[in-house]
């Protein structure tokens, strides 16, 4: 695969992880959650309900940052776009809870590590 086709599928991928990590975040919000996992859903309904709220806002607020950095909206929270960056803010989204959007993010941040290294 040539640099710049490499470059653009990273991009594609950091966009669509992060629109699916910010959905994700909205569903955590009303108290769904489509994730590998649920650790928090045993605490009892109402403590788990207020985690998945505050962790559903925390990945909204963590989507949006990733979107600015990936220079598709304009946020006051944006990063450098590089490969460690869009690293760290996949395994944020992951540990609060927006398993599915960080993973395609985290695929994305490997494609533009691996776009760098030629």
């Amino acid at each position: 695969m040539a640099k710049s086709e490499l470059r653009k599928w990273s991009e594609i991928l950091v966009l669509i992880g992060a629109i699916i990590a910010l959905v994700e975040g909205i569903l955590m919000i009303f108290g769904f959650q489509f994730g590998f996992w649920s650790i928090y859903g045993y605490l009892g309904s109402f403590l788990g309900a207020l985690i998945d709220i505050v962790f559903g806002i925390i990945v909204i607020i963590f989507a949006l940052i990733t979107l600015a950095t990936s220079g598709v909206i304009k946020f006051p929270l944006a990063f450098e776009k590089n490969w460690i960056m869009l690293l760290i803010l996949s395994i944020i989204l992951m540990i609060f809870g927006a398993n599915w959007g960080g993973f395609i993010v985290l695929i994305g941040a490997i494609l533009l590590l691996v776009n760098d290294l030629k």
